[in-house]
């Protein structure tokens, strides 16, 4: 408030979106960054700009393809990974980022903040909000009592509400319901689904995982048992459950192994954001999986009721 009423806020060098949340984990927002990134690419020359929540550095730094987790994040490392030729840079100044993308990268015409929604410094072009379907903000409170980040009416910010990790069968009746629960806060909402991807062998083997496998879940993310129930495909004997953001290191990865002897289980599944960092440990230890698989999964992004194109078209028109 006092950042508008003063005139503080600054303009970025280059347009901006910013794709963030009032809650503290949870609404899926790399997913959706990564699918944004995927819808507007053929509309603009995108850069990805994160803070690099839990690096062990400062300031700005681009990923590249000798990124370490520990230096740049692991979700900026996996949405480097996973977008096709897109720049990702961290850097906790939101402001200087998109200034030395400007810079660096000439051809860019348009930054996706992956956060943001709280760094009042900078005034972009538009703001997403995500609502996660299970936690909505406006039944939640401020922390400590709750998981917001911020009063649930600082939601009127938000030029998009996107309510994220709906159920596919979501009818229109309660999305109705659901939108005039937003309609103080926003009049552009839309719902999307997460879908659970197949599982990927983690160092590229043509392996699969077939339906009612046995396996091990480890995930080191904002809803760990969410994940476990989308997996109801396989049989999970057990699930490694850490807060999000883990940092690994070779004892755990010691321990699942040994978790699978002990179950007699041939597959342990990751999810994408902790990929990276357990290949990292695997390799730098030169641990020995004695032929355990590993297996990375993670959720793609639906627009529900069809409209995929009048989101584009919200996006575009907030540049």
């Amino acid at each position: 408030m006092f950042y508008e009423v003063f005139g503080w806020r600054e303009v970025g060098k280059l347009p901006s979106l910013v794709i963030g949340n009032l809650t503290v984990g949870g609404t899926g927002k790399t997913p959706m960054v990564m699918f944004v990134s995927n819808v507007l690419k053929d509309t603009f020359s995108l850069a990805v700009l994160s803070r690099g929540y839990g690096r062990n550095t400062k300031g700005y730094l681009e990923l590249n393809g000798y990124s370490q987790v520990a230096e740049v994040g692991d979700e900026p490392l996996e949405m480097f990974e996973n977008l096709d030729s897109v720049p990702v840079v961290v850097c906790e100044n939101r402001l200087q980022g998109i200034e030395n993308i400007s810079s660096h990268f000439k051809d860019v015409n348009l930054v996706l903040l992956d956060d943001g929604f709280q760094h009042l410094p900078l005034k972009a072009n538009g703001y997403i909000l995500l609502c996660n379907y299970n936690n909505p903000f406006y039944s939640d409170w401020v922390m400590p009592a709750g998981r917001l980040r911020e009063f649930a009416f600082s939601a009127k910010n938000a030029d998009i509400i996107v309510v994220s990790k709906c159920p596919s069968e979501l009818n229109e009746k309660e999305a109705n319901s659901i939108k005039s629960r937003l309609a103080k806060y926003s009049s552009n909402v839309f719902f999307a689904t997460y879908e659970m991807s197949k599982p990927q062998h983690l160092f590229g083997k043509e392996l699969q995982l077939n339906h009612g496998e046995k396996v091990i879940l480890v995930t080191g993310v904002a809803n760990g048992p969410e994940v476990k129930k989308q997996l109801k495909s396989f049989e999970v004997l057990n699930h490694f459950n850490f807060a999000d953001h883990k940092v690994f290191n070779a004892n755990n990865i010691k321990e699942w192994l040994g978790e699978c002897f002990l179950l007699n289980v041939q597959n342990i599944v990751v999810t994408r954001k902790d990929a990276g960092k357990i290949k990292d440990i695997i390799k730098m230890n030169d641990i020995d999986t004695k032929g355990i698989s590993f297996y990375e999964i993670h959720t793609e992004v639906v627009i529900l009721f069809n409209q995929e194109k009048q989101f584009k078209n919200s996006l575009i028109n907030l540049i």
